[in-house]
């Protein structure tokens, strides 16, 4: 075993040799606390431990220590036996940030033939925007496996480059799984609302509703004016969610002619559709839009009550 010149370190890494697991885990607790740089070379040892218990908390607080020392541990620990270790390298890797640790993840890219490893070193390049990791991402595009086609999707809309659109496009209307299409269409935001907003039109007729749902939220942030019509279709949805966030976007893009559908989902019987259809209605400030935030104060919910008050404050400062 090696040895430390500091004795709480010292102390530490006998209990890591313990021959008790339990021992072994409450020191890498200790690690954390040690505040010594050497204490993330008795780290990796914990995240290679044959006790899961020892990876787990190993994996689990690994995103305190200096990523350039623990990456490569990281990246083997995403193939460990134990589903909870991997996952947990998995975060501690998208929690690193630090540009150092983009070379060694491409490279383990590039290597991994394992899904849910590919996915795992594309969520930690995600953060890091390294040009880079384009590449890759778009290859992974097409890869079999749709948590690597999501977390592709995302990689790329970080990178926000405007040769992706195509691609991201092409996903976000076409892919076979309803996540990878959510999150396609919510990293289309970069984009100039005229080059992505006929297609997020399209998309908010989805047949599934959480990429409805993601449609009509990155219309509102594109303030893409011309989806305003779909939007109030969209306030008719069979899915309260997706009525809520077309409510919220047409109240972002202060939509004069929409009141009327927006004032109906004030009458809603779900509270956080009424709610935001009042909120809507105080964004807009239109007086077309007064006699149903006056309904809304007397509605049961206290909240809506309230959110009604600021709706008629902004009437009035309007009027």
């Amino acid at each position: 075993m090696k040895q430390y010149d500091d004795p709480e370190l010292q102390r530490l890494a006998g209990e890591l040799a313990s021959d008790d697991p339990e021992i072994r885990r409450v020191a890498v607790l200790d690690l954390v606390d040690s505040g010594e740089p050497e204490a993330a070379e008795l780290l990796i040892l914990a995240l290679k431990d044959p006790d899961p218990s020892v990876r787990q908390e190993a994996a689990k607080v690994v995103d305190e220590f200096d990523a350039a020392e623990i990456a490569d541990a990281l990246l083997a620990a995403l193939g460990d036996d134990d589903e909870v270790v991997r996952n947990a390298a998995a975060h501690a890797l998208s929690d690193l940030k630090d540009p150092a640790a983009a070379t060694p993840l491409l490279a383990a890219l590039s290597a991994s033939s394992a899904p849910f490893v590919t996915a795992g070193i594309l969520r930690a390049l995600k953060a890091l925007r390294d040009p880079r990791s384009q590449g890759p991402a778009l290859e992974c595009l097409g890869h079999a496996d749709p948590q690597v086609r999501r977390e592709a999707v995302a990689v790329l809309g970080w990178l926000r480059q405007l040769q992706n659109l195509p691609a991201l496009m092409e996903r976000a209307h076409g892919d076979a799984d309803p996540e990878v299409r959510r999150a396609a269409a919510g990293a289309l935001v970069y984009a100039e609302a005229g080059q992505v907003g006929p297609m997020l039109i399209q998309i908010l007729r989805d047949e599934h509703w959480q990429v409805r749902i993601e449609a009509a939220v990155s219309i509102g942030k594109l303030n893409y004016r011309d989806g305003v019509p779909a939007l109030v279709k969209a306030t008719e949805d069979e899915f309260w969610q997706v009525r809520e966030k077309a409510v919220d976007s047409l109240g972002k893009l202060a939509a004069v002619p929409a009141i009327p559908a927006i004032g109906a989902c004030s009458h809603d019987p779900m509270p956080n559709l009424r709610k935001a259809a009042i909120g809507a209605l105080g964004t807009i400030a239109h007086a077309d839009g007064r006699p149903y935030v006056e309904a809304a104060m007397d509605d049961a919910d206290p909240d809506v009550r309230k959110l009604a008050r600021w709706a008629m404050s902004k009437l009035d400062a309007a009027a």
